[in-house]
């Protein structure tokens, strides 16, 4: 992340730039509490203004109000980590990604690139990396499924999408950001620049719909998630990520919590409510742990407002980690659910 300043962060955001909200995004309900006031962008530093979030009284929602606009909403993505190359930042981070490969190679059987070049007899050795190599979740099910028309809706610099690819799939990434879009196409993926209700073109036909940290960034995520399930074909999975409302992590951290990102994140869903919805529309779900020590050193560098993570932020993440080792599906940090339609 860039380095900040707090004056930077101190100016006001536009008024004309703002919209009140006067019930939930997600369940429509109008009761409200205060969870935090004077939030600031100490994610990525490049978002003005001070945010107040409220908890939804009916579905335990955490949401903005006042908001940015949609018009003035890309106002807040100056320097977000969709606009790069994760794995060519630097040689290091090159080299991790690279081994990471190996490691999903592995794992599933096929060759996923760029990698070491590391000959078949290895693999076994390769395995031995999982206590370190965080899985990407939906991986396992792009190697598991058959295979046909992929959409990833949100897909930033098409990460995702390259792995389905290399897994077989047909893939199409669908991205609002023109930057992410640029950087997804220069290494020769199918992209189009547009916003969630392209889908409407697709209805029925996905065999697979990713759906990973888009959610909390729309305006109206309950029709998002309506036109997610119309996407998908009979048989097809979706694989739906977020950040959680009752996260373990946000009781602790509060306002310095990672998952706020104001004021990008506008509503984060509850995940028993989440579950719970999807259920009730037609979807048999499976909720998938998720991997929150980044979180935890994320929300440590929060807390002491530094713009890049210290040795220090590490160690007090996993001292966290181990007091919280026991945390349950439902206040786990990230929402992460495989769904599939059930059958009438």
């Amino acid at each position: 992340m860039a380095s900040f300043t707090v004056a930077d962060l101190d100016k006001d955001w536009p008024l004309q730039g703002l919209e009140s909200v006067l019930a939930c995004p997600y369940c429509g309900a109008a009761g409200k509490t205060l969870a935090y006031r004077d939030v600031r962008d100490w994610s990525f530093g490049c978002a003005a203004g001070r945010w107040s979030y409220w908890d939804c009284d009916a579905c335990r929602a955490l949401y903005l109000d006042p908001r940015p606009t949609p018009a003035a909403l890309g106002n807040a993505y100056g320097s977000y980590y969709t606009h790069g190359d994760a794995a060519k930042t630097h040689l290091f981070a090159a080299l991790k990604h690279r081994l990471k490969n190996e490691y999903l190679s592995a794992l599933f059987a096929r060759r996923i690139n760029p990698g070491l070049g590391l000959p078949g007899w290895a693999a076994p050795f390769v395995k031995r990396l999982r206590p370190w190599v965080a899985e990407p979740f939906g991986m396992r099910q792009l190697a598991e499924l058959p295979g046909g028309l992929l959409i990833d809706v949100g897909c930033g610099n098409g990460n995702m999408l390259k792995l389905a690819r290399q897994s077989g799939w047909q893939t199409l990434g669908i991205e609002l950001d023109a930057a992410a879009v640029a950087v997804a196409r220069a290494q020769g993926l199918d992209v189009i620049q547009g916003g969630y209700e392209e889908l409407a073109r697709y209805e029925g036909k996905a065999g697979c719909i990713i759906c990973s940290h888009v959610l909390e960034h729309v305006h109206h995520p309950l029709q998002l998630l309506k036109m997610l399930l119309a996407s998908l074909a009979p048989s097809g999975v979706l694989l739906l990520s977020a950040p959680n409302a009752a996260s373990y992590i946000r009781d602790h951290y509060a306002e310095n919590w990672r998952g706020l990102e104001a004021p990008r994140h506008l509503a984060i869903p509850d995940a028993g409510w989440l579950m719970a919805w999807l259920g009730e529309h037609g979807m048999a779900c499976t909720q998938v742990p998720s991997h929150d020590k980044v979180m935890m050193i994320e929300s440590e560098r929060i807390k002491r407002r530094g713009s890049k993570t210290v040795p220090a932020d590490v160690k007090a993440a996993r001292t966290l980690a181990l007091m919280k080792k026991s945390a349950s599906l439902q206040t786990q940090d990230i929402v992460q659910i495989v769904c599939g339609k059930t059958k009438p």
